[in-house]
């Protein structure tokens, strides 16, 4: 019996540096945290503390956060309905600076605070939503090429990020191509990618060349936006 016991007792011993010799698994890497855009937190408004990436817009009458601004047209102004007022506007950093055009100035930020609304705020009560105990982070893009972006995608995920190509957009989608070909088609082994959502921006539209059927706008363009999930959620867009 005790011979036994023995034996057991050293076979336990072999077998515990074989266990501990096994590799330890890797911690699971989770995902970064996604900051929604403006017109995502106001899809579905939840009053309360908030966190979002968008433009931070700057005039005479006040401060604005957008996720659309359009500067093709005769007066820089906001696109589409998303915008939060800001009652305060905290001390940002000197770098990067606000990029001025004319009235306005504009830059990208994350902002953190309380939404409040549905209201009537701001001048004239011409705003649902409100922005307090606001926090900014300016935040500066990167410029890049199409294809760095693609390659290096989840490094840049979450950026802002400014790009140069070819616009094609229909009623229902949009792409930012390297090169189109005669008509709007894409050239041979071009790279794109897709835009969160058709053309907003009616000034652009119409400084871009329309297809035979009028249904196909595109041309060069330069673009201003967040990078997420493979898809490019534009700020600005501006024609070449």
């Amino acid at each position: 019996m005790l011979a036994r016991l023995v034996f057991l007792f050293c076979g336990l011993l072999l077998l515990l540096p074989a266990c501990s010799s096994e590799p330890t698994p890797a911690p699971t890497m989770l995902p970064a945290p996604t900051v929604p855009v403006v017109s995502e937190i106001l899809a579905e408004p939840q009053p309360g503390a908030i966190q979002t990436i968008g433009l931070l817009v700057l005039s005479a009458g006040g401060a604005l956060l957008t996720d659309g601004l359009s500067i093709s047209g005769a007066t820089p102004q906001p696109i589409g309905p998303a915008l939060i007022w800001l009652e305060e506007v905290p001390p940002l950093p000197p770098e990067p600076a606000p990029v001025v055009l004319g009235a306005i100035s504009y830059l990208v930020v994350e902002a953190r605070g309380i939404l409040e609304g549905p209201g009537a705020f701001g001048p004239g009560g011409a705003y649902m939503y409100r922005l307090t105990s606001a926090t900014l982070i300016s935040r500066s893009s990167r410029d890049l090429t199409i294809d760095l972006l693609l390659r290096n995608s989840a490094l840049y995920s979450g950026q802002p990020v400014r790009l140069s190509g070819e616009l094609l957009a229909s009623p229902q989608s949009a792409l930012l191509v390297e090169r189109l070909g005669p008509g709007g088609v894409p050239a041979d082994n071009t790279r794109q990618i897709k835009l969160s959502d058709p053309l907003r921006d009616e000034a652009v539209r119409q400084q871009l060349t329309t297809s035979n059927d009028g249904r196909i706008v595109f041309g060069p363009v330069e673009i201003l936006g967040i990078w997420r999930n493979t898809t490019l959620y534009p700020l600005i867009i501006e024609v070449r």
